[in-house]
């Protein structure tokens, strides 16, 4: 076999050492651990409380960004299909961090779900663009977004009030 036939026979290299799923999975593993880290003192105020809150959006909105494309099918079966995982997903974590001495609580859910839909709204939005579909993207993304907002109303007050 000439070197030439054995360049053209050859798969390709990767970039990538690790494939970039597992990258994934390794990063938010590792994050998720501070779902279930006790709650240090000097964030037991309502500040740090808000802070915290705030974590749940930005985290399940990277989480869809990086998660969501692995999902399988047409979009309108695929976002209820990756919401439920999601949901599942928070009431387990939700479950154990009351094995920690956190409690469980119906709002981090919620803020689960919201950061969700934001992540999975921002990777449409961005996706290559449909012409009949942009109105509907780009509503989907505003109304996310002053949800987000108004949901976080509580964090924007005392930031103020300090």
């Amino acid at each position: 076999m000439s070197v030439q036939e054995e360049l053209t026979t050859k798969p390709p290299k990767s970039k990538w050492l690790i494939p970039f799923p597992i990258v994934l999975v390794i990063a938010f593993s590792i994050l998720s651990v501070l779902f279930f880290i006790p709650i240090p003192p000097f964030i037991q105020n309502k500040l740090g409380s808000a802070i915290l809150n705030t974590g749940h959006i930005i985290f399940f909105c990277m989480f869809a960004i990086g998660f969501y494309r692995f999902t399988k099918g047409k979009n309108r079966t695929r976002i209820p299909r990756f919401l439920l995982i999601v949901f599942l997903l928070s009431v387990l974590v939700e479950l154990l961090q009351s094995s920690v001495g956190r409690s469980f609580q119906w709002d981090d859910i919620l803020r689960n779900i919201l950061g969700t839909i934001l992540g999975i709204s921002v990777l449409l939005h961005f996706q290559r663009p449909h012409k009949p579909h942009w109105a509907l993207r780009i509503s989907l993304m505003i109304g996310i977004s002053v949800a987000v907002v108004i949901e976080r109303i509580p964090l924007f007050e005392k930031l103020m009030a300090m």
